[in-house]
């Protein structure tokens, strides 16, 4: 086998072994599964094109494949996209609607493109002798690779986007990920570059595209693997450097053999050879070098060093820190943004946030960076916390100290010139940060201790602040239990009354057949109540919506007030006339109810309630007036509607202050005229008809 096909199939096989070990990992969400198709996508495509390049002989078969080999590179992009979108998402971009029209509308595009090119004339095959050399493009796959030109266009800015946005711990994961799909997609543009100018696709664009291929895979792999290294194993940093430094001398003196030989074997003249993979193969070791942290804090360093009389730009570090931090209001958020604003800030290699552990005692590893297994606790009386308790500014580790203070593998991510920075509020011990030594291995100077303290003391403030939101948010989730369950007893209340005039009226009215409809009645609307009462208890907390149906007022009115007022020494004056309305029943018996229950109640001894029903002013009116002790001016001005208000001795104030959220809930307004000793008049007017 010459050296051709194999190409080809390193490529085609490499490819689809990634995508199967990325959807072999769990949890296999859309990334992974946008990651897999697009990876296979790259194997299609690379079997397609080693037929084309070393099996075909007649012109038909020969625009078969090559066909089948566009059509393969137009539709992976489609995965691709989904991939470096939802790669960018995570990174801590958004996704927003107009983003997803226009992946949608980009796929149609892609998908109508790979049609054409397989209905439509796309190229012209000359009918020679021989292996498959070049091939004409006609419009339609022109028009095809202009597509593939902006959609790799496209995918590279959306990369460099997610590398952008990625924070220092995901950027180490997926630089590597990135180099090599970024190199693969460039690649592919400089070839189809070549084919848009001169209107020809070229058995050797083939070739080195395929070549490149391989070289990205092997990127790709490389951050694959480095990622689940990084989760399963824990190697000892100086044996890891040295076996990278020698693979690194071994690879780069076999792949110097190995591409000496590919320009003999492969039949590729040098300039291609040299112009393309070879120029490929070093901006991808420049870009490599060009993210590595350490480099780029060496030459933040000696800029800084040489150009500035400060190394931090206070006013820019100070607008960053806050825009980070400024809009989170749990530990939860808060605690990984702020180690990583600080590791970052500082260039530090790790970084470890204890917070107080409050109610648990001791200080408690609240988030890591640079170190996998932090020491989970620590106690109060644990001699670190001793030390820290008693100083304000940063300690530097020194003579061994993280090896007396921490665990070994903390011990050892925090070697000499490691700092921890005490995080106090109001002279109290609120935390610390371990932040590791600097990426360039230069001992943190007395700027950066200062500049420490300062960003402590803030991150103090903030955790603070942060404590104080969620102290409130749980005081805001016991207010509405507390209001539901003073719902609820309400509620039971009137049930109770209910059934308690009822009971009273049971032993003069027994043997008379209509209260003993009445009553039966009575009872059942009262187990109707209690059993959703029990529901509203038992089931998930949700906003109340109402079930607007055609309702009757006036009969309504009856049915709701008719049991209540039952007593002798009340009588019920019913004008009632009919007055259909769009309204939640459940929820407007409710309000009718309590209506009705305080005019019964107000009234000692004997009495009378009015209930009526009219139409006034283009609005459904119920009135429910008394005669009883009625209310002050002042109580009805200032404390009539508010919750935990009443004028009845044990009363819980809840009723009004429910009734009225009801028909506001309706669109209608309820207003009240009260003469304390005469009695009172509740008005409740709800729109007629449909509401929008």
């Amino acid at each position: 086998m010459t050296a051709a096909p194999m190409l080809f199939i390193l490529a085609a096989a490499t490819s689809l072994g990634l995508g199967l070990v990325a959807v072999a990992r769990r949890p296999r969400g859309p990334l992974r599964w946008s990651f897999a198709l697009g990876m296979a996508g790259f194997a299609v495509e690379s079997a397609a094109a080693l037929v084309l390049v070393t099996q075909t002989d007649a012109p038909d078969e020969r625009l078969f494949w090559l066909r089948t080999t566009k059509i393969a590179g137009l539709l992976l992009l489609i995965p691709w996209g989904v991939f470096v979108a939802g790669l960018a998402r995570r990174g801590g971009g958004h996704l927003s609607r107009r983003l997803r029209a226009g992946l949608g509308v980009a796929a149609l595009v892609v998908m109508a493109s790979a049609a054409a090119v397989a209905y439509l004339p796309a190229f012209q095959v000359a009918d020679v002798a021989g292996a498959f050399y070049a091939a004409r493009v006609d419009v339609v796959g022109r028009m095809a690779v202009i597509v593939e030109l902006v959609a790799s266009v496209a995918l590279l800015a959306g990369l460099e986007a997610a590398l952008r946005a990625s924070r220092r711990d995901a950027r180490s994961r997926i630089k590597y990920l990135v180099l090599g799909l970024s190199g693969v997609l460039l690649g592919r543009f400089y070839f189809l570059s070549q084919v848009a100018l001169f209107n020809v696709e070229m058995a050797s664009y083939l070739i080195t595209d395929v070549a490149i291929l391989l070289i990205g895979n092997v990127a790709i792999a490389a951050s694959m693997a480095r990622d689940r290294l990084g989760v399963e194993l824990a190697v000892s940093r100086h044996v890891l450097y040295r076996s990278v430094v020698v693979g690194a001398l071994g690879v780069y003196l076999f792949a110097v053999g190995v591409l000496g030989w590919l320009l003999n074997r492969l039949g590729i003249g040098e300039e291609l050879f040299f112009g393309s993979v070879v120029v490929f193969v070093s901006a991808l070791g420049l870009a490599a070098v060009l993210l590595s942290e350490a480099v780029r804090w060496r030459v933040k360093r000696f800029v800084t060093r040489n150009f500035y009389r400060s190394k931090y730009d206070y006013r820019v570090e100070w607008v960053n820190s806050t825009k980070r931090l400024g809009s989170l209001v749990t530990l939860g958020e808060l605690a990984p943004q702020l180690l990583g604003t600080v590791v970052e800030t500082v260039g530090a290699t790790a970084g470890v946030l204890y917070l107080d552990g409050a109610r648990e005692g001791g200080f408690r590893a609240a988030t890591a960076v640079g170190t996998r297994r932090p020491t989970p606790t620590l106690a109060e009386g644990h001699p670190l916390i001793v030390t820290l308790a008693a100083r304000r500014t940063p300690l530097v580790l020194e003579n061994g100290a993280a090896a007396a203070w921490f665990e070994p593998p903390v011990a050892q991510a925090f070697p000499e010139a490691s700092v921890i920075v005490p995080l106090r509020w109001h002279d109290e011990l609120t935390g610390f940060l371990l932040i590791g030594p600097e990426q360039t291995g230069v001992p943190y100077t007395l700027e950066d201790l200062e500049f420490m303290e300062t960003i402590g003391e803030q991150a103090a403030g903030v955790i603070d602040t942060a404590r104080l939101s969620e102290g409130l948010a749980q005081s805001r989730e016991f207010e509405a239990f507390h209001r539901l369950t003073s719902f609820v007893i309400h509620d039971l209340k009137n049930s109770i009354s209910a059934l308690s005039m009822l009971s009273e009226n049971a032993l003069k009215h027994f043997d008379d057949p209509e209260f003993q409809r009445d009553a039966l009645t009575t009872v059942a609307r009262t187990v109707d109540r209690m059993k959703a009462l029990l529901g509203r208890l038992s089931a998930a907390p949700e906003p109340a919506r109402l079930r607007l149906e055609p309702v009757d007022l006036a009969t309504l009115a009856l049915e709701v007030a008719s049991p209540v007022v039952k007593s002798g020494r009340i009588s019920l004056v019913k004008e009632l006339a009919p007055r259909p309305i769009l309204a939640d029943a459940e929820a407007l018996s409710k309000v009718i109810q309590n209506l009705v229950t305080n005019a019964v109640q107000s009234i000692d001894g004997h009495g009378t309630v009015t209930v009526k029903t009219f139409e006034e002013h283009g609005r459904a009116v119920l009135s429910v007036t008394d005669t009883g002790c009625g209310m002050s001016e002042e109580f009805v001005r200032t404390s009539l509607f508010a919750p935990f208000r009443s004028t009845k001795k044990g009363g819980w104030g809840i009723g009004l202050y429910h009734a009225k959220g009801l028909v506001e809930a309706h669109g209608g307004t309820i207003d009240v005229e009260s003469t304390e000793g005469t009695g009172t008049t509740f008005s409740v007017r709800l729109p007629i008809g449909d509401r929008t």
